[in-house]
């Protein structure tokens, strides 16, 4: 009862900066819309869940925290929370960080033809990219037929599905984009072929997040580059359902039971997706890992930024240099929580830590650098850099770079090293493909 009436009113406190937005006039996809229903999705169904039952949370962190000791975690986890939401949203109303925006405008002449030949290009050299990866990984069958070790399968290789996720999400957007030119039946038909095939392609990856970033990608470059929604349409909504099926279903595809056991009894997959429709809240959410972060981290152990050390480490390759400490700090919190180590902290070699993460976004990674004022400082930064990306989109005038800058800032950008890195790799792939393909020359449309 206790967690949840402090979730109900953190659900209060969140929705309030949507409410005032909307009525003031504010469009739907907007920073400030897109953080706070993120911020609410990923973190009030899953609090309700814990409410009934307290024993959905991992069970090592459970045991950690201790089940008398959860609801003063929870209320602790709202608190920090309210703290950090504030903070976003004075970053957002930051006035002065759009005098900071100096990067250049890039594909300022913009044309269906430009847009469809882009098209071709990043969609053809996405392609050559899955199927060089599916080379190395031993083929499509190797690859479904060993989602459940997906991790081991996939590494080495994580530079390649980068170039390849990127280029196929930015074919789909420069198709889009083309409509702003021309709309006819037909491309309206073979854009939604085109979101199947390459929502397909990134399922067999084995992750949930590239193929709903798509989905998002697909939504607000509609909206900003196509034709702007007064309100989500209904037809968007409809789309929530299949969604939440699909959250649920890959999981289940990852067991060790394999891909071809599920096709051949699609009875005992149907059973399956019924048996985790309760865990679905969890699935999408980092609450787990943020009430490690709070109960592990104090004045007393605080790393002071070292984390942010290990960047400088991230674009040599590990074949190269063995020692190299984790892109991704989650490494360091999943050793914590299976106790490998009395004492665990940067910069220490991955191959000694516990391969595999609890990704821990700007609220952990914050936290667990510099306690609270790391949550102000943090989430205060995030917000201004939504907001920055938002003003250049502005500045842009919604051309195609700018509408997949402000995607990629918006749905995967954190102040944590595996975000960064993931983010500005893409924005640099993206980045070359538009200045190559979009030149400063007139071309008929």
């Amino acid at each position: 009862m206790i967690i949840a009436s402090i979730t109900f009113l953190l659900l209060i406190i969140l929705l309030i900066p949507m409410i005032r937005w909307r009525n003031r006039g504010g469009e739907v996809l907007a920073p400030r819309m897109v953080a706070f229903f993120f911020l609410i999705v990923t973190t009030i169904p899953y609090l309700f869940t814990i409410s009934k039952n307290n024993y959905i949370i991992y069970p090592l962190i459970l045991s950690k925290i201790g089940v008398n000791n959860l609801n003063q975690s929870i209320a602790y986890f709202a608190f920090i929370l309210v703290i950090g939401s504030f903070s976003l949203l004075l970053g957002l109303k930051f006035s002065l960080i759009e005098r900071l925006s100096i990067f250049p405008v890039i594909a300022r002449i913009e044309s269906g033809k430009r847009y469809l030949f882009a098209f071709f290009v990043t969609f053809g050299l996405g392609l050559l990219g899955y199927m060089l990866f599916l080379k190395q990984v031993g083929g499509f069958s190797s690859l479904v037929a060993n989602l459940n070790i997906r991790t081991q399968l996939t590494a080495g290789n994580g530079y390649l599905m980068s170039f390849t996720t990127t280029l196929l999400i930015m074919s789909v957007v420069c198709y889009i984009c083309s409509f702003r030119f021309k709309k006819t039946l037909l491309k309206y038909l073979f854009l939604i072929l085109l979101v199947l095939c390459v929502a397909f392609i990134l399922s067999t990856f084995g992750g949930r997040k590239q193929t709903l970033q798509l989905v998002a990608f697909c939504i607000i470059s509609w909206h900003y580059g196509v034709k702007r929604f007064k309100r989500i349409p209904l037809k968007i909504w409809l789309l929530v359902p299949f969604l939440l099926v699909y959250i649920i279903v890959i999981p289940i595809l990852r067991n060790p039971a394999g891909v071809e056991y599920y096709m051949n009894t699609p009875g005992a997959l149907m059973k399956e997706i019924g048996n985790n429709i309760g865990e679905l809240t969890q699935q999408i959410s980092y609450v787990d890992n943020y009430l490690l972060v709070l109960n592990h981290f104090s004045l007393n152990n605080i790393w002071f930024g070292r984390s942010f050390i290990d960047l400088l480490y991230a674009p040599i390759p590990s074949s190269i240099f063995p020692n190299k400490p984790p892109s991704d700090e989650g490494v360091y919190l999943q050793t914590i929580l299976q106790n490998w180590y009395i004492e665990v902290k940067p910069s220490m070699p991955f191959s000694q830590l516990y391969p595999s993460s609890f990704p821990t976004e700007t609220f952990g990674t914050m936290y667990m650098n510099f306690w609270i004022p790391g949550i102000i400082l943090g989430m205060f930064l995030l917000g201004s850099i939504y907001k920055l990306s938002y003003h250049y989109m502005k500045r842009s005038n919604y051309n195609g770079f700018s509408i997949m800058v402000y995607c990629f800032i918006m749905l995967n950008f954190h102040l944590s090293n595996l975000r960064i890195t993931q983010t500005l790799m893409s924005i640099i792939i993206v980045l070359f493909f538009f200045i190559i393909l979009f030149p400063n020359k007139k071309m008929g449309r």
